[in-house]
């Protein structure tokens, strides 16, 4: 399929180059919904809280209905409605999401656990990202970048999508947790069908199995002769609790694993996509940043809250009668944290529907908050500094390809890009 092909078909049935790539994105969203943002003001205007699930607003099958098919459905849409429900996970319970966490991640969910389990998981996973742990992740980052960039840079022109920015992330987590070269396409594959609501329980569950037993081959390899990589790093590490030291349990790793591999794999592609598309379409923009690398981060950050990669954070239950901003919330009911609709709350920030990474800088949504904000998120803020930097090292005048239709942003539970031909020089 040629690039013009790709970038047509993308909005008919998801976004990918293969079918299980178009299969997962469709189901959340891709091709059927590319602009939330104006159906969210309007609600929002309405009600803080709407009581529909986002895919509901939309009129869309919801991929996660089928955990709780007769339970109410809410959506938050508001800053202070959506932080509300984020910070009171004892009325709003991480078992929402539990069901469909148990296909995808086993017995160790951090998103689908609550305190103390939740602290609990939070502890397991802190090696993962300590000050050793950054230094492994860093190790594979710039050169997977340059490595991506020497393929294709002699061409002038390229698929910036699915050709660099889908390719780093999944290496890197790969790579750290000794996952071999041959294996990598797979285990892109396994990743995305890890997500949320990204497959059918079945087919999440038989991708989590295929992770299991191959890192079961790897944790027993990494025993006999450590290495320089994550699992070696989470085997030989300990936690404290209650004054006591001990190892963590290899079913343990196994589910920090299946934890880690879909985000580290899927957010942080999309995320970079979403930023590229962004500042292809404001070439003044581009030209500054060119000039002035300090912008890197600004635009991240904006480009975060203004469209990030994932429209809720996952869906809360809620365990007795509550209100929110008004709205009452019946025990029993779903809620969903709608970190998207939050970010662009005019209550919140001034002109929010605008992009702007001059903007005076006050903290967003896009990683959660409270005791759920993203262990990973320091790790992400890097891997799109490294990976925007490297580009601008690289390719010159970078620009949308003129003989292929521009790319549009797409999505409802998981937003990402429709493709980025490019062009340079």
């Amino acid at each position: 399929m040629t690039l013009k092909d790709q970038a047509e078909s993308a909005s008919e049935a998801g976004v990918g180059r293969y079918d299980w790539e178009r299969e997962t994105t469709h189901r959340t969203g891709a091709g059927s919904v590319d602009d939330p943002y104006p159906l969210i003001a309007e609600r929002r205007a309405e009600t803080p809280v709407a009581h529909d699930s986002f895919f509901g607003m939309f009129g869309l099958p919801d991929p996660m209905a089928a955990a709780w098919p007769d339970a109410e459905r809410f959506s938050t849409l508001t800053y202070a409605a959506t932080e509300a429900v984020l910070r009171d996970n004892a009325t709003f319970s991480n078992a929402g999401i539990r069901r469909m966490t148990e296909d995808v991640f086993g017995p160790v969910s951090l998103m689908g656990a609550d305190d103390p389990e939740h602290r609990q998981f939070r502890l397991l996973v802190q090696p993962a990202f300590g000050k050793k742990a950054m230094g492994l992740w860093t190790s594979w980052v710039k050169p997977r970048l340059g490595e991506l960039i020497d393929g294709f840079e002699g061409d002038g022109r390229a698929e910036l999508y699915f050709d660099y920015c889908a390719r780093f992330p999944v290496f890197v987590i790969a790579m750290t947790l000794g996952v071999a070269r041959e294996d990598l396409d797979h285990f892109h594959e396994l990743a995305a069908k890890l997500q949320i609501g990204a497959a059918p329980a079945e087919e999440a569950r038989a991708a989590r199995h295929q992770v299991e037993d191959y890192m079961r081959r790897v944790i027993a390899a990494r025993r006999v002769a450590p290495k320089d990589d994550l699992i070696s790093l989470l085997i030989d590490s300990e936690i404290r609790e209650d004054g006591a030291a001990r190892k963590i349990t290899e079913e343990q790793i196994l589910g920090l694993v299946c934890n880690l591999l879909p985000a580290g794999a899927g957010t942080t592609y999309r995320s970079l996509g979403i930023i590229l598309v962004t500042l292809l379409q404001r070439p003044e923009l581009m030209a500054r940043l060119y000039a002035d690398r300090d912008l890197v981060p600004l635009v991240i950050e904006e480009a975060l809250r203004w469209n990030g990669p994932v429209l809720t954070a996952p869906f809360r239950l809620a365990t007795a009668d509550a209100e929110i901003e008004g709205v009452k919330i019946p025990k029993g009911a779903l809620v969903e944290p709608g970190i998207a609709a939050a970010n662009r709350d005019p209550a919140r920030f001034e002109r929010a529907d605008e992009f702007d990474p001059f903007r005076a800088q006050q903290p967003n949504l896009a990683f959660s908050f409270g005791a759920h904000f993203c262990v990973g998120g320091q790790v992400a803020r890097m891997e799109l500094r490294s990976a925007l930097n490297a580009l601008l090292d690289r390719l010159p005048n970078l620009r949308f390809d003129p003989d292929v239709p521009e790319p549009q942003l797409t999505g409802l539970l998981y937003r990402m890009p429709t493709g980025l031909p490019v062009v340079w020089g």
